[in-house]
């Protein structure tokens, strides 16, 4: 099954507006955790539980912690990846590591094809309620910024991780990128203007876009 079909089957189940509290027991006595840091691994994991409710086929990782959080498709690595996203107020989580993505991107180009299942949150008086969520590729939750064209959090003058823009406002200072050329085009931009390239400069956009073709038959 798609991430689209996915989408389906939550939109259906009416996710928006639903309500949900996460408890732990220990030695007989049980607590309600509030804590909303632990909120985007308990929605990941309930999502599991939804999917084999649905009968919705999808693998994982051996290594849970390597991208992306699900592969949908029953035997290719390379085509129907998802991940899941959470946030509260406005989206604040790391799209990926810049460097680590960059170097990713130019084995791995496929992943530039990638859907992001993401949830908005509020918390309530007895947990979380599900505010809103949308399916996007990865070019659609990025923009520029105004230190960058490409909105990155910095550390000490390096590009650290690449954070998402406010897709959903009506009129964004910094629009989403509108294609997945435009996205690639902006990483190319830092790598070349920063010093956080570590030799990546030369060649990387040739190399990306060369084998994207390569494993899609697909231009960029």
């Amino acid at each position: 099954m798609s991430a689209q079909q996915l989408l389906n089957e939550l939109q259906k189940s009416g996710m928006i507006g639903a309500t949900g509290q996460t408890y732990f027991e220990l030695n007989g006595l049980k607590t309600l955790v509030r804590d909303s840091s632990i909120v985007g691994n308990v929605i990941q994991e309930w999502l599991k539980s939804f999917m084999d409710s649905k009968a919705i086929a999808y693998r994982l990782k051996a290594n849970s912690q390597e991208f992306p959080d699900f592969l949908m498709h029953a035997s290719d690595d390379t085509v129907d990846l998802l991940e899941v996203k959470c946030f509260k107020k406005s989206p604040n989580f790391d799209v990926a590591n810049f460097q680590a993505y960059c170097r990713s991107l130019m084995t791995h180009p496929h992943r530039l094809d990638s859907d992001y299942l993401i949830f908005e949150y509020e918390e309530n008086a007895s947990g979380i309620a599900i505010k809103n969520m949308w399916l996007k590729k990865v070019w659609e939750i990025c923009s520029a910024s105004e230190r960058s064209v490409l909105k990155i959090q910095w550390k000490q003058g390096v590009a650290f991780n690449i954070r998402p823009a406010t897709w959903y406002a009506r009129k964004p200072k910094y629009p989403s990128f509108t294609t997945r050329l435009e996205f690639v085009q902006a990483i190319k931009k830092v790598l070349d203007t920063s010093a956080t390239s570590a030799g990546l400069q030369k060649g990387w956009f040739a190399t990306v876009s060369g084998e994207y073709k390569l494993q899609t038959g697909r231009d960029l």
